[in-house]
């Protein structure tokens, strides 16, 4: 298990960790180029910023209050870490899930499995843009597995690994 997160508290907390050897922890933050970019805190609807969650949106967060981080696109990350197929990819990045499954829908990046919670709420255009992309990944091959009750998180399966474990019908 490879996790992502360049948000200071969670590399903070992990340090103080006990964590299994299969688990590898990067302090890097998953978009669709490499680079760098700033996150901001989020900010409560009664004006507080988190301490835990971050976004690339700067009118959700406070912009005095952020931080550059190191980025990479999943690509790079699979050469990086010198892995072949994805297993599961598991997003919740507070509104750049949109960048990085355009990119990937772009590339040869093929995850079996999307575990995505879509941030809609975030931009005038959520819905919209939510529905563009799960059209695109409909197209590249994903089948929409289940839908949580507040419509925000989707699991997706590839159809080469649906195709793959289906039993003939008879």
């Amino acid at each position: 298990v490879h996790a992502f997160d360049p948000t200071p508290n969670t590399i903070e907390w992990l340090k103080s960790q006990s964590m299994p050897d299969a688990f590898h922890f990067h302090p890097w933050a998953v978009t669709a180029v490499d680079g760098t970019l700033t996150l901001y805190p989020r900010s409560s609807k009664q004006g507080r910023n988190s301490r835990d969650m971050m976004t690339v949106v700067k009118d959700a967060g406070d912009s005095a209050g952020g931080v550059t981080v190191d980025t990479f696109c999943l690509a790079s990350i699979r050469q990086k870490l010198g892995h072949g197929q994805i297993a599961m990819l598991k997003m919740d990045i507070e509104g750049a899930e949109y960048e990085v499954l355009d990119n990937l829908i772009d590339s040869d990046v093929r995850p079996t499995q999307l575990l995505v919670e879509f941030h809609h709420r975030f931009f005038p255009d959520g819905l919209q843009r939510t529905a563009n992309l799960i059209e695109r990944l409909r197209a590249v091959g994903y089948r929409i597995l289940q839908v949580s009750i507040n419509g925000r998180e989707v699991a997706f399966v590839h159809g080469s690994a649906v195709d793959a474990h289906s039993a003939p019908m008879a």
